[in-house]
């Protein structure tokens, strides 16, 4: 069972991915249902990149960006990765210098200032 919080992010990332992949045969529920079954412990869910078209993730475990694609199939092979974002204020710098089709909300408030 999902909490309300859950069922709203879940949502909004629904919402984000419909407004503009319209042009793709991309099942939305299925690919929202899975990037955000891949937000874990050692794997966070940053945002989408290019139109929603490009899932980027945070991982500890390598501290580096893993980017997935979500118009591809299966959406879990990586299709690139940022090394060395090392600590805090690296990852910060890099969400900062992106540019995002939607962010996941434990990061938006870096975009606000």
């Amino acid at each position: 069972m999902h909490s309300d919080h859950e069922r709203r992010l879940r949502a909004d990332l629904v919402e984000a991915i419909s407004a503009v992949n319209h042009r793709t045969a991309v099942d939305v529920e299925a690919v929202s249902e899975y990037l955000l079954e891949e937000d874990q412990i050692n794997r966070y869910l940053v945002g989408l990149q290019d139109e929603c078209t490009r899932a980027s993730f945070y991982c500890t475990a390598t501290r580096s960006i893993v980017y997935k694609s979500i118009t591809e199939e299966p959406p879990s092979t990586l299709a690139g990765t940022v090394p060395d974002v090392a600590n805090r204020r690296r990852l910060r710098d890099w969400i900062v210098d992106q540019e995002w089709s939607w962010i996941h909300p434990r990061y938006r408030w870096l975009l606000d200032g």
